[in-house]
């Protein structure tokens, strides 16, 4: 009975596979409902408060990723949905720099594409620039960060700056990216009638604390209309004017918001067309700085005399943590100046000293002393009493016999020599680059390594494990070399055995019809 009973429960197996897949079962009533709740999304108010929240999740996973912006950013703030939307249009996003928010960035990226792409010409009161408006209203409480790669249009971004309550940051570069053959000079660069729509956006701004203008075309004239708003900036932070034109007067004006009225915390100055007296400006500044920890002047014509200036002001200035100062055809001139900002300042992390023409011997044999340097234009600056110290002390040193050998043929005794000792003696510096300096091999490599050396103690890295996993990468670079090199070597035996073989048959040949005529 018990056999029976259990052959009767058993169901017998479907003979067919394809049945087995084949489980549809008619989709529930709530589901339905569902469904057109999504596809009715814009006529509903207040579904929050009439659905529970794993029905609201269905809806949200069922509706159009191309529904109206403005609808959708006031009524939808579902972060799955934003993601989705995110992912189908802007692959490449990242949310890590739009506040770990997908509605952030959907909504800033949008922005930034409706910027980029209007029209040279544009009529204030056309639908263009009203549907725009609308856009901005509809994100404004969800707008931080816009960076306007390309800006073709010149009007006023006044509807901007007072729509967005939260806009922290704003990057803009004026002009069109790619013209192709439609190449025109006026289609590059801020006019003046920008620089002062910007300057009164900047001055009634109350939360923009980053402000970026790269690759503008700004002028000193410009500066000077942008300083009407940069000087009530008292709340920005960063600023960055990098790839323009801004000459000696710009940098004197600039140099003013490191005053102490001010909170500048990192100032970019690279590749502009700032002589030695805009470098001294910006040092007499910085030395009674107390906010500023960045300053960037890569790419700029400081030369010696400007920078040796900007040495001695940064020995009284506490609070700088990052100095680039490469490609400003700085030569051994400045090496004192530097090696006393080296030995007296303790804050100072990061030195960019590259592509600088720093190890000139020739100059080197007849430069002046570690306290005086006679710079170009006839100018003579006296290092300030008592700045010095440490690097009188390491030249006793050096006189009392102590590593008194050089590192790669350069003699401690001179100013380069000086200049190495410093590097290697601060426990301040972390990171130092001093590649396409001149310098030589053996020396820059010993420069880096012990400095690399230092960072890795500061971060509690142990040396010795790096030191190991360094020497083992050099040993597997030289044993692919070498197998490259022994491929090589069999390919070119292997061609001239057949250019050989080749060679012997043509003589066979030749022997033979010599043969045949004979």
């Amino acid at each position: 009975m018990m056999r029976m009973g259990q052959n009767s429960r058993q169901r017998p197996p479907i003979p067919f596979r394809a049945l087995e897949k084949v489980r549809v079962r008619p989709q529930s009533l709530v589901q339905i409902c569902l469904r057109k709740v999504a596809e009715n999304f814009l006529s509903y108010d207040g579904l929050d408060k009439k659905l529970g929240k794993k029905q609201l999740e269905d809806v949200y996973a069922m509706l159009d990723l191309n529904m109206s912006l403005p609808e959708a950013a006031t009524r939808i703030a579902d972060e799955s949905y934003w993601k989705r939307r995110t992912q189908a249009k802007h692959r490449n996003a990242q949310v890590e720099k739009h506040g770990m928010s997908w509605k952030q960035t959907f909504l800033e990226l949008e922005l930034q594409d409706a910027l980029e792409k209007m029209p040279i010409t544009l009529d204030y009161d056309g639908p263009e620039l009203e549907a725009l408006r609308q856009q901005v209203m509809a994100s404004r409480l969800h707008v931080f960060k816009l960076v306007v790669g390309q800006f073709p249009s010149h009007i006023d971004l006044s509807f901007l700056f007072d729509a967005l309550p939260a806009l922290c940051s704003f990057s803009v570069t004026y002009g069109n990216r790619r013209l192709g053959m439609d190449y025109e000079r006026a289609m590059f660069g801020m006019k003046i009638s920008d620089a002062q729509y910007l300057a009164r956006n900047i001055r009634v701004s109350q939360t923009l604390v980053s402000l970026s203008l790269p690759c503008n075309m700004i002028d000193d004239e410009l500066v000077k209309v942008l300083m009407g708003g940069l000087s009530y900036g008292h709340m920005l932070t960063h600023l960055d004017l990098s790839h323009n034109k801004i000459g000696d007067r710009g940098a004197r004006r600039l140099a003013s918001l490191l005053d102490p009225d001010y909170c500048l915390y990192s100032l970019d100055l690279s590749d502009n067309q700032i002589h030695a007296n805009g470098c001294m400006h910006i040092g007499a500044h910085l030395a009674e700085n107390m906010t500023c920890t960045t300053l960037n002047l890569r790419l700029n014509r400081c030369e010696d005399n400007g920078v040796s200036h900007l040495f001695q002001d940064v020995c009284v200035n506490k609070y700088l943590k990052t100095l680039n100062i490469s490609c400003n055809d700085l030569t051994v001139r400045c090496l004192p100046y530097m090696n006393a900002m080296i030995a007296d300042n303790s804050t100072l992390t990061e030195l960019d000293l590259s592509a600088n023409p720093l190890h000139q011997p020739e100059a080197e044999d007849g430069a002046p002393g570690a306290n005086a340097t006679q710079l170009p234009g006839g100018a003579s600056t006296q290092l300030a009493p008592g700045r010095s110290s440490m690097v009188e002390g390491i030249d006793d040193d050096v006189a009392d016999g102590e590593e008194e050998e050089g590192i790669g043929g350069v003699s401690m005794n001179s100013q380069l020599g000086v200049f190495a000792r410093c590097l290697l003696r601060s426990t301040a510096l972390l990171r130092v680059d001093v590649r396409q300096c001149g310098l030589p091999p053996e020396l820059a490599e010993h420069i880096s390594t012990m400095v690399k050396h230092r960072e890795l103690r500061a971060k509690g890295i142990p040396v010795e494990a790096y030191v190991k996993s360094k020497m083992e990468q050099t040993v597997e670079t030289a044993a692919e070399e070498e197998a490259e090199g022994d491929e090589e070597d069999a390919e070119e035996g292997a061609e001239g055995a057949e250019q050989a073989e080749g060679a012997e048959e043509g003589e066979g040949e030749q022997e033979e019809k010599a043969e045949e005529e004979n």
